[in-house]
């Protein structure tokens, strides 16, 4: 811990670094899961705007490196979302609706585990990094960009058009904020000598395939140096998935593309990306790119794609998936359609960590990350994704398909 107070000590100048030992740090000494809580729009009123439904500040937890290292890890944060379609506002949980519990600047011991795990036992590769987590509050799948409320099933009363009552979705503004707070203010620095894995888990993964150009560009001499790299978990759903009787979610409908660009409109998303400008240049719809078989060429391919270092993990049968699209019945048809479908259309991944088992994500959770066969664990894969090894596809417990 002491070597943790001296490389925040020799960070960036800022008012929270100015109050490190302030506001509970002394009760972390020795506790290398020390994090701080850092909520930006309390920071600098140009961080206003990055809030949580109910207009509360968005946040995010940090753990500095012990050591200084110039590797840091990102993560967006998962949680679900909702469209008042498919999933009501009305049954959103408050911990994914509001500002974090800790104070802004507040210093405490925190859980966080796999990727995120300050043990090197448990997470070798990244224990001494610079952790991060970016806490999710949006309900948006990090997509939101207004700036203004409109009513939810959550805001009884509140039209769906009224600006002065209602819900903000502002999660792409909340992933800006943050990572320019960490830029400024805690070490990040876009200079060509640090490293970042950014990952995004489940609702965070679909966050991440619609941040991660804003990350190319608020980092862009660390994108020159090859500094960055890309973890999708969970959040890659087909194109085109279309099946009679089966509807998603709460709502009626059965077609996919229908949901994601319904959804869009809902949170007032717009990813600002390539494929946006690509499909809207070739008259195809924008809202797909929130789908993975179609983002995942436009962050991975050559232009005008973004040549990305990307890691796919994605279980053929992915829980949530599955009980979304009503594919729960093992003697469903139409749940093996969609395994086949979803592992022929990963076969485009170069880095990929794939099963038929039916789980959902696995890098937050100190069992799951280390998840797979011996010696080809998916911690085992992320790890030589890290350090450049010859991409690798781990796919395990997926049958052939006719």
């Amino acid at each position: 811990m002491l070597a943790l107070a001296l490389s925040l000590r020799s960070a960036p100048a800022s008012a929270l670094a100015d109050a490190v030992f302030a506001d509970g740090f002394e009760s972390c000494q020795g506790d290398p899961g020390c994090w701080l809580t850092v909520k930006p729009a309390q920071v600098d009123a140009q961080w206003a705007a990055a809030r949580c439904n109910d207009g509360t500040p968005a946040g995010y937890e940090l753990r500095p490196s012990p050591s200084g290292s110039h590797d840091w890890v990102i993560l967006f944060e998962g949680g679900g979302s909702c469209d008042d379609l498919t999933l009501p506002c009305v049954d959103r949980g408050t911990a994914l609706t509001t500002t974090p519990a800790q104070p802004n600047g507040r210093w405490a011991p925190l859980f966080h585990g796999g990727v995120l795990n300050p043990d090197p036992a448990i997470n070798p590769d990244f224990a001494d990094a610079n952790l991060v987590q970016l806490d999710y509050c949006s309900s948006d799948q990090w997509s939101g960009a207004t700036t203004i409320r409109h009513g939810t099933s959550a805001t009884p009363g509140c039209a769906a058009n009224d600006s002065t009552c209602g819900w903000y979705f502002s999660g792409r503004l909340n992933a800006r904020a943050a990572i320019e707070s960490l830029q400024r203010d805690h070490g990040l620095r876009d200079d060509g000598s640090q490293r970042v894995l950014f990952v995004g888990t489940s609702a965070g993964g679909f966050g991440l395939s619609a941040n991660a150009e804003a990350m190319t560009q608020a980092l862009p001499q660390t994108f020159a140096a090859d500094g960055l790299r890309f973890v999708i978990d969970g959040g890659y759903v087909l194109d085109g998935w279309d099946q009679p009787g089966h509807f998603i979610g709460a709502s009626t409908l059965t077609a996919v593309n229908v949901v994601a660009a319904q959804s869009r409109e809902f949170w007032n998303a717009s990813y600002e990306t390539a494929c946006e400008r690509d499909r809207r240049a070739n008259g195809l719809d924008p809202a797909l790119c929130s789908l993975g078989s179609v983002w995942y060429p436009y962050l991975s391919g050559p232009a005008p794609g973004l040549g990305l270092k990307l890691l796919l993990q994605n279980s053929t049968l992915d829980a949530v998936a599955t009980q979304r699209l009503m594919l729960t019945d093992p003697n469903d048809p139409a749940r093996e359609t969609w395994r086949c479908a979803m592992t022929a259309s990963l076969r485009q991944a170069a880095w990929l960590f794939s099963s038929g088992d039916v789980y959902h994500t696995l890098s937050v959770s100190n069992q799951n990350f280390a998840a797979g066969p011996p010696g080809n664990t998916y911690r085992d894969l992320v790890g030589r994704f890290w350090h450049d090894r010859t991409p690798q596809r781990v796919v395990v417990h997926n049958p052939p398909c006719p």
